[in-house]
């Protein structure tokens, strides 16, 4: 019997920040740090490190984004990383919504002048099945809607060494559910 070949739709799309008035070496010493982009995001609100590095100079192997904004948890593996050509990659593992088969993600640091660079994203997606193909369209706009926040998220960041106001806003957001919780908890014991 022959088997099958599953069939699925590819999203590929590149990215790239606004100029960061911060040197490339500046900006790659944050892209660097696998577990800091929960910090500065407002995508994300914890990052959790897993592994022994597999690369020489990365901090870990893999990691667990958790309430990865629009994708809940999701698993990532790191598959490329390079203090020397300020890259990293990274793909999907676990976790996501079930219509994404595979899920990859290429961050370069690109020099602009001697106090200017800006973050290249090169991001892939396999989405599968019937809401895979119907939503890919709505997958692209929520890249192309997500995206610059998450470039003002890291040029606030790197510029000011502050969390941009849409964290300061989604921290307070977590932390008025964290007392929620805690006050139900009370309230049952």
């Amino acid at each position: 019997m022959v088997k099958k070949e599953k069939k699925y739709k590819i999203i590929k799309t590149q990215k790239t920040s606004e100029a960061i008035n911060v040197s490339g070496d500046s900006l790659w010493n944050i892209i660097r740090q696998f577990d800091d982009v929960a910090t500065w995001s407002a995508a994300i609100d914890k990052i959790t490190l897993h592994g022994e590095p597999e690369f020489h100079g990365a901090t870990c192997n893999s990691r667990i984004c958790e309430n990865a904004k629009g994708y809940g948890t999701v698993h990532e593996k790191m598959i490329l990383f390079s203090d020397e050509l300020r890259e990293l990659a990274y793909e999907s593992t676990e976790g996501g919504p079930g219509f994404l088969l595979y899920g990859k993600n290429h961050w370069t640091i690109i020099q602009l002048g001697p106090n200017q660079s800006a973050l290249k994203m090169d991001i892939e997606m396999h989405l599968k099945g019937f809401a895979g193909f119907s939503l890919k369209g709505i997958i692209k706009r929520s890249i192309n809607k997500g995206m610059p926040q998450f470039f003002n998220d890291l040029k606030c960041f790197a510029e000011t060494g502050e969390v941009s106001d849409a964290k300061k806003q989604r921290k307070k957001k977590l932390e008025i559910r964290k007392k929620k919780k805690e006050k139900i908890k009370e309230t049952k014991n």
